[in-house]
Parts: C-alpha cells; structure tokens; sequence
C-alpha cells in the first residue's frame, strides 16, 4: 500500500514508518526537516495547508495524521482541527482510508 504520514517527524512517527516500511511505500511529511538518518520520501508540508494535503494524498491508499497539539491557541486549532479536516476532505477526494 501508499502511506502519507502527516506529522511524521514528531513522537510516534519515526515509530509508524519502522512498523511499515519494509512492506508499504511510504510518503512522509511534516512542517520540520526530518531526522538526517531518515532515507525514505519526504515532503516539507503543514497540515492545516488543505490544498497541499490534497495534492500529498493523489495516489494514496491510506492517510495517517500523527500531528499534534502545539502550545499556542490558534496553532493547536490549526494543526489539531484543520489537520483532520485537511486528511478527510483529501481522502475523499482520491478514495484513500484514513
């Protein structure tokens, strides 16, 4: 299967892509850089960036969203809220399971 990760680089990431990459391709993405021993694709991308989550997702079987709460107000809504909004409207859009 095709795997976008959204928020791949945080807690649970690098633990999601080590469970599934020896038998799913795996498209990563995160608003930060990922770990310099991370080999697979990557794609620098925001979750509240709908747009850019729909275009990540053309291909895909299943979206994961493993991003998480930030400290300030509208960055937790924007991550927490608009990234589920983001993986939904995209999975529909191209049929993938989130």
């Amino acid at each position: 299967m095709k795997i976008l990760i959204l928020g791949g680089n945080g807690m649970l990431g690098p633990w999601a892509v080590r469970a599934m990459k020896d038998r799913h391709e795996i498209l990563l993405t995160d608003i930060n850089e990922p770990h310099p021993n991370y080999k697979g694709d990557y794609l620098q991308l925001s979750v509240s960036d709908v747009d850019g989550v729909i275009k990540a997702a053309e291909g895909m079987d299943v979206i994961v969203n493993l991003s998480v709460l930030r400290p300030h107000r509208q960055l937790a809504f924007d991550v927490n809220t608009m990234g589920n909004y983001a993986m939904m409207v995209a999975a529909r859009e191209h049929g993938s399971n989130v």
